[in-house]
């Protein structure tokens, strides 16, 4: 990439606000509310950035409107309102953060003098409110100490550095591997980094760089060839994706990128990749030194090369065992293997926002073919799929264990019986009633369930090990949307039964998958999300072509998932 990935960035800000301005894409900014409506002021004032634009004038008219709009939804305590998160400290902290970044901008021009004051009154009267305000995620409160970090240099406030600090003490949420509480790409890329890296600069707080470049070799890490960076493992929205694009960590990984040869190398790629926010990464750019220098170092590595694949492999370290996350991502060349068993569902004993409540075990890529999810259904009272809550690792070899349980209810002893027959409501795992269940003597029921997953160059084997009552099974394997699958039954609509073997065919690649002993032909081939999305007729069942491999508990039954 022989340009300058800087001047680059500045032309795509450029075209964004003009488009902006146009109306040919504020449509979209309108309807994120307040927050959008400051990204759109933001890209005015870095295109505006250029005295030599002759036709700048257009983004400070475009401006002007657009704050009218923003100051009409802030609220007299200084706070925003829009969309379902109402007077929301946090939310409003987004907005403001776009706003320390434009004002501190229009601080160095004496143009805009209009747009320059309007977004420093705004600004202040946030102030108090985000001095004051409290959170509801661990994000936010990145969020949150990020902007008073800015606004306390801006406007000279101390008391806003004092509340980012009473924040930062309470000690970031980032494990060993790098990887913050709520494991989310999407919130490392647009929250916790930017943040974190506001902080550092704004506090002297060089700990905090380590955090956030930990954090980007962890991104990188769980990449994928393609730059598709693994999300099975997040408790955020993202887990219900199938990757996220490196794109957005772009500028971040700038930051590093002159001094950090993998970063330089994840810098221009990131560059070409898809969902680069060019308006904030050339803000950035113009901010800050280092990120200019890590653009500019990673714009002379060269042109011609493929954009997330080929010869250079600085950016992505082979194989790695995320404790935390129990998780092991392992790459090799083209190649790549996801297994994970770190779901926090048999733990909190619900599905809930905020967990990580993704059943898939196995994810691979083989060249043009691969399997994008693997899950263990089976009818056992509604408990849904297989979720580890052990898990080995040792080289090429993870072992992932469960046991889950249901009851039968005993009547209650005579002490505790109610003539009116009103007893306490109770969850008791998978169902709710007002029946004292911690009261009742019960009958247990247990499945146990192991999985050996022994990793090859060319595939994985598992060998699936179950004890209890017999209740049938069906693993699913999600396949590639544009495969053609041969040798199974086609049941309809994308759905496949193995026989005994078949064959996935992709671009320019084959899977073959086996399962040699072990089968039962006569168990469902379907997918059970189980009693916590059924009730409410709910899922959380992927789409796409799906091949089932079915049999009975108990016993050990074998799949060969192999390139052919």
């Amino acid at each position: 990439m022989a340009d300058d990935l800087a001047a680059s960035l500045a032309r795509e800000a450029r075209d964004r606000a003009y488009d902006l301005a146009s109306g040919a894409t504020a449509t979209a900014e309108r309807a994120r509310g307040h927050r959008g409506l400051m990204a759109m002021v933001l890209a005015a004032v870095v295109a505006g950035h250029d005295d030599g634009d002759p036709e700048r004038a257009t983004l400070e008219a475009a401006a002007t409107g657009w704050l009218g709009e923003l100051e009409a939804l802030q609220e007299p305590t200084g706070l925003f309102s829009s969309g379902d998160n109402l007077a929301s400290p946090p939310d409003s902290a987004f907005t403001v953060s776009d706003g320390v970044l434009a004002l501190t901008l229009l601080r160095r021009g004496s143009a805009w003098a209009g747009v320059r004051e309007r977004v420093d009154r705004i600004l202040r009267r946030s102030l108090p409110a985000l001095v004051a305000g409290g959170v509801h995620t661990p994000n936010h409160r990145w969020e949150i100490a990020g902007a008073l970090a800015g606004l306390g240099t801006l406007l000279g406030a101390p008391e806003a550095h004092d509340r980012a600090r009473e924040w930062l003490a309470e000690g970031v949420d980032v494990d060993a591997d790098g990887i913050y509480s709520e494991r989310s790409p999407n919130y490392a890329a647009h929250v916790s980094n930017p943040s974190l890296l506001t902080l550092a600069v704004a506090l002297g707080r060089d700990d905090l760089l380590d955090v956030v470049h930990a954090n980007l070799h962890a991104q990188l890490d769980l990449a994928a060839p393609d730059g598709g960076i693994e999300t099975v493992h997040s408790r955020r929205q993202d887990q219900k994706y199938e990757s996220y694009p490196l794109g957005p960590f772009l500028d971040q990984l700038a930051r590093f990128a002159a001094a950090c040869a993998r970063c330089r190398e994840a810098t221009r790629r990131a560059a070409s990749a898809e969902h680069v926010d060019a308006v904030h990464a050339a803000a950035r750019a113009l901010l800050d030194g280092d990120v200019r220098a890590g653009l500019l170092a990673a714009g002379d590595m060269g042109a011609g090369e493929p954009r997330v694949a080929g010869a250079g492999e600085r950016w992505f370290a082979g194989s790695r065992w995320f404790a935390g996350s129990r998780l092991l991502r392992r790459r090799r060349g083209e190649e790549w293997v996801t297994v994970y068993g770190g779901s926090d569902v048999p733990a909190a004993g619900r599905v809930a926002s905020g967990l990580a409540c993704n059943p898939t075990f196995l994810r691979l890529g083989l060249g043009g073919v691969g399997v994008r999810s693997a899950r263990l259904s089976r009818d056992f009272f509604g408990l849904g799929p297989f979720r580890a809550t052990d898990v080995e690792h040792v080289g090429d070899r993870v072992v992932l264990r469960e046991e889950i349980a249901a009851s039968y209810y005993q009547p209650l002893d005579a002490a505790r019986r109610r003539p009116d027959g009103a007893y306490a409501l109770e969850f008791e795992g998978r169902f709710a009633a007002s029946m004292a269940f911690s009261a009742r003597r019960r009958d247990v029921v247990r499945l146990e369930t192991e999985v050996v997953l022994d990793l090859a160059d060319d595939g994985v084997t598992l060998g699936i090990t179950t004890r209890g009552l017999a209740a049938p099974h069906a693993l699913e394997l999600a396949l590639p949307w544009d495969c053609e699958v041969r040798g199974a039954d086609d049941l309809g609509d994308g759905r496949f039964r193995l026989t005994r073997a078949a064959e996935v065919v992709g671009t320019g690649a084959t899977l073959r998958v086996e399962q040699p002993i072990g089968a039962d032909h006569a168990s469902p081939p379907v997918y059970r999300p189980g009693e916590a999305y059924e009730f409410l007729d709910g899922t959380d069942a992927l789409a796409g072509p799906r091949l089932y491999v079915t049999w009975s508990s108990p016993g050990t039954t074998t799949v060969r998932i192999r390139r052919a």
